[in-house]
């Protein structure tokens, strides 16, 4: 007669723990390059979008919005300057944005850009953004005018 086992024995248990932690501390060594890759692709797109913002706030409400790209510390911050703010927007133009992950690699630290009320840009129009622990990813901005038509 064949006996029926109702548990798992202590050598099986120790396996499985084994092969669990060496899955595991593959998967936190490589988990943590993914970590900052993603971590900068979603900095470069947030980036983007605020510049796109800031193209579209000037043209909407009319007015001159210098917005300035500085680099600190291994972070690109973003901050937006206008002489002139309707009351429903001015929080957009206090404090300033931090990416990490994010710098300009060899460039200058600082770059600005001017948004005006028609729709002309001056200033950097393609910004090139390099990933802070390894300079040779990139990810390039391209900044176009955007007219408005005379009616």
């Amino acid at each position: 007669m064949t006996k029926k086992r109702k548990a798992f024995t202590l050598i099986e248990l120790l396996v499985c723990l084994l092969l669990l932690s060496m899955a595991g501390s593959i998967l936190i060594f490589k988990g943590g390059k993914l970590l900052k890759e993603r971590r900068f692709s979603s900095s470069c797109e947030k980036i983007s979008s605020e510049i796109n913002f800031t193209k579209n706030l000037a043209v909407t409400y009319q007015i001159d919005i210098e917005l300035v790209l500085e680099q600190k510390s291994g972070k690109i911050y973003l901050t937006r300057k206008t002489d002139f703010a309707p009351k429903s927007i001015k929080s957009l133009f206090q404090g300033e944005l931090s990416f990490p992950e994010v710098v300009f690699g060899k460039e200058s630290e600082k770059k600005e850009v001017f948004f005006y009320s028609n729709g002309w840009i001056e200033g950097e129009e393609k910004i090139t953004l390099c990933m802070a622990s390894h300079l040779k990813k990139q990810y390039s901005l391209q900044i176009k005018h955007s007219f408005r038509k005379a009616v």
